[in-house]
């Protein structure tokens, strides 16, 4: 419409990072702001993925789950370790004919425990199963 410019903004994923001595600095209003660009940054290219002719979600194996784990800081350690073992090397591979550019972004954060489940680990009562 007369003169109007239609824009799309992309994150500019080599200046997309926040080290670990920058996070450690935020209050939790930085945090919310930082995940809530993250999450904007995330729907934009998931969005312009649908967007896009020939998109098919089951054909590329798009994947979008979420997984509540029971884990001890030594655990979560573990799963962090080998989370990275299992991306670090793909991070090299380079474009060629056979590869597709794929959007991985792990989050993980403690969950409040259900109130259930939380007084069952202080009164040290047995869980119920049926039979």
């Amino acid at each position: 419409m007369r003169g109007a410019v239609q824009r799309h903004y992309r994150l500019r994923r080599d200046r997309a990072v926040i080290g670990s001595e920058m996070a450690r600095t935020l209050t939790p209003k930085d945090h919310r702001q930082v995940f809530a660009t993250a999450m904007t940054a995330l729907l934009a290219e998931f969005t312009a993925y649908l967007d896009r002719d020939g998109a098919d979600p089951v054909a590329d194996q798009v994947g979008y789950r979420q997984h509540a784990l029971w884990l001890s800081p030594a655990e979560l350690d573990e799963l962090i370790g080998e989370l990275r073992a299992a991306i670090a090397p793909k991070l090299a591979n380079q474009p060629s004919p056979e590869r597709a550019q794929y959007l991985l972004s792990p989050i993980h954060f403690p969950m409040e425990a259900p109130q259930l489940e939380a007084e069952r680990r202080t009164t040290g009562a047995e869980q119920e199963t049926d039979t």
